[in-house]
């Protein structure tokens, strides 16, 4: 992602002892919910889609600024005074805020349940899972609306548009927001146990 400057690195000849180091698959070190296997994975894609919403909302807003001020080549009327743009606009806003929503409510309901020591926490897993998976590939629908609402105008590099374009459809690419998480939601939703981790 060069927005955010992720890229890999190597670091040769550096010890690394073994307490500061951990495997996902291991039991945790430490006590209480955060740690728990089952519930590591929400809490990593929590992050993940908190950026993916974030990056929605920056090209939106980035959107919004360009349509008061750029036309096409169609005409000279600015990108705002047209019901079409306006229309993929609020279409765009209201993606966005329904996913964040779902994911305020199904994390926070899924803490509350885990932090109340539930004796079966898998439905507030699935939840949590389902609307991580669902906010991510919905904020690539947000951007995509206000994208392609920008016409040519968000293919150049001087428009942050283009970037937050990049960057969504980086962020979907995450483990977070493969398909198969909405497979292993619905087996829990029908009472089965995925075999896949944080299940």
């Amino acid at each position: 992602m060069r927005g955010t400057g992720s890229q890999d690195f190597t670091v040769d000849d550096v010890f690394v002892p073994a307490a500061h180091t951990c495997f996902i698959g291991e039991p945790a070190v430490e006590a209480g919910p955060l740690y728990n296997p089952r519930l590591v994975l929400v809490t990593l894609f929590t992050a993940v889609v908190a950026n993916s919403l974030g990056i929605a909302r920056g090209a939106i807003d980035s959107f919004i600024e360009l349509a008061a001020r750029e036309s096409s080549t169609r005409s000279t009327d600015v990108l705002r005074d047209r019901p079409l743009v306006q229309a993929r606009l609020a279409e765009a806003e209201a993606i966005l805020n329904a996913a964040r929503a779902y994911v305020v409510n199904s994390v926070g309901t899924f803490w509350d349940v885990v932090c109340s020591d539930a004796s079966d926490p898998s439905i507030a897993i699935a939840q949590a899972r389902l609307a991580i998976v669902h906010a991510m590939h919905e904020a690539v629908r947000s951007v995509d609306l206000v994208f392609h609402a920008a016409g040519t105008n968000a293919i150049y590099c001087r428009n942050p548009l283009e970037r937050y374009f990049r960057d969504i459809h980086v962020a979907v690419q995450h483990n977070s927001a493969f398909p198969a998480q909405y497979e292993s939601a619905g087996k829990v939703l029908m009472g089965l146990r995925p075999a896949d981790m944080g299940w």
